[in-house]
């Protein structure tokens, strides 16, 4: 018996497609020899956990805020401490006299903790040393001292403010272009204007260890120019206290009584000429460095 679903036709003769099988899009595909097509529609993924890239404020780095209080400390804290080695002058010195070997390591080892933590002022160190060693002895301990200060500040710099200095300067063309011309220039270059900015009276110590640090200059670098930079404002002080004891003088207010009113006043003013001049000298010559290279950057 022939099935009827087989055998069945139109009414014209013709051989009808069974129903339910031909109109199936696999059954038919395999009919014709091809692989079935569906429409296929593609919608893009999103993951929800991924950042709003386009809406997302740039992240501020911690350190950076660090980085400004560590500057305002270092700025405001050492002129005041200073202070206070003046005022107890005698009493430290009597104490590092008791043994002059011990209490020159013991005075070259406060200097450098010191100085170097922006706890203390190389001015007020530097005649602490020449009032208890002289002015060789002195200005001998006073030179390791703020060597060492400058080592232990530069590298505190470097732990607390990290890349963040660099990475603010980075975010504002004209900061980076004088960061650029002044500390990514050559060793030369920059050897000469740190060796200036060490130069005069004006500078703060605790300060500029933080300017190098953080913007990252050799090391070595900075340990060289330092020494050479702080040697003469350093000898003029060693030399003013060593002068001072030779005279008779005690403490800071027998230094008026011991001393000659016109010794006193002439040695004060050669020592403020000397020290302004220097001062402008350097000031003068870093200008001109720093504005040929700022000409030279943004050209």
């Amino acid at each position: 018996m022939v099935s009827g679903l087989s055998r069945a036709r139109d009414s014209d003769g013709r051989a009808r497609r069974p129903t339910g099988i031909g109109n199936s899009p696999r059954v038919g595909a395999e009919a014709r020899g091809t692989e079935p097509t569906f429409p296929v529609t593609v919608r893009p993924m999103s993951d929800p956990a991924a950042p709003n890239v386009s809406n997302a404020a740039p992240r501020k780095d911690p350190r950076l805020i660090w980085s400004a209080l560590l500057g305002i400390a270092w700025v405001t804290f050492p002129p005041l401490a200073g202070i206070y080695i003046f005022y107890d002058l005698a009493n430290i010195a009597a104490y590092l006299s008791k043994d002059l070997e011990h209490g020159f390591w013991a005075y070259v080892a406060v200097f450098a903790l010191t100085a170097g933590l922006g706890l203390l002022p190389t001015y007020s160190q530097a005649f602490l040393g020449g009032w208890v060693f002289g002015l060789k002895m002195g200005l001998f301990g006073a030179i390791l001292g703020f060597t060492g200060g400058a080592a232990i500040g530069y590298l505190f710099a470097r732990f607390v403010t990290g890349g963040s200095v660099d990475s603010w300067i980075d975010r504002h063309p004209k900061g980076r272009v004088i960061r650029d011309a002044l500390a990514r220039g050559s060793t030369g270059r920059t050897f000469l204007i740190v060796t200036l900015l060490r130069l005069p009276p004006s500078s703060p110590f605790a300060l500029t260890n933080y300017a190098l640090g953080a913007t990252r200059i050799p090391f070595w670098l900075a340990m060289v120019a330092t020494p050479i930079g702080m040697l003469p404002r350093t000898a003029i002080v060693c030399f003013l206290a060593a002068a001072a004891v030779s005279n008779g003088a005690t403490d800071i207010k027998s230094v008026y009584e011991t001393t000659p009113t016109w010794a006193l006043v002439t040695g004060i003013a050669a020592s403020v000429v000397v020290i302004f001049v220097i001062g402008r000298l350097a000031n003068r010559a870093l200008e001109q460095l720093t504005g040929t290279s700022n000409a030279e950057a943004q050209g």
